[in-house]
């Protein structure tokens, strides 16, 4: 199941390949098909996201989630900012200053 506020509830045309190599046309929910086009960029942002992750010991869940979706936006706004200036920065390069100014404020 999937819900999508973005994409309209209706069906595309998709090509899948069969085990004997042959390729059918099947129908799939936009969203679905969308996903599938993604999918690479959000395994690779997840994976990113993990490398430094803030798994402290907590018995409030919301900490944890909270610490996790701080992560995401973290990755996403390196993503934005190595493709801004055509350089890709080091990760940690980027955590620190940002995280030394969250601190000094």
């Amino acid at each position: 199941m999937m819900l999508s506020n973005c994409h309209e509830a209706r069906y595309a045309k998709v090509n899948r390949t069969m085990k004997d190599g042959s390729k059918e046309e099947f129908e799939c929910p936009v969203a679905i098909e969308f996903y599938n086009k993604i999918m690479g960029v959000l395994d690779l942002a997840d994976q990113m996201a993990n490398v430094y992750e803030l798994d402290r010991k907590s018995c409030k869940w919301w900490k944890k989630v909270f610490f996790r979706l701080s992560m995401s936006a973290v990755v996403i706004s390196w993503n934005v900012y190595s493709e801004l200036k055509h350089r890709k920065t080091p990760l940690l390069d980027f955590i620190l200053p940002l995280a030394e100014a969250l601190l000094a404020f």
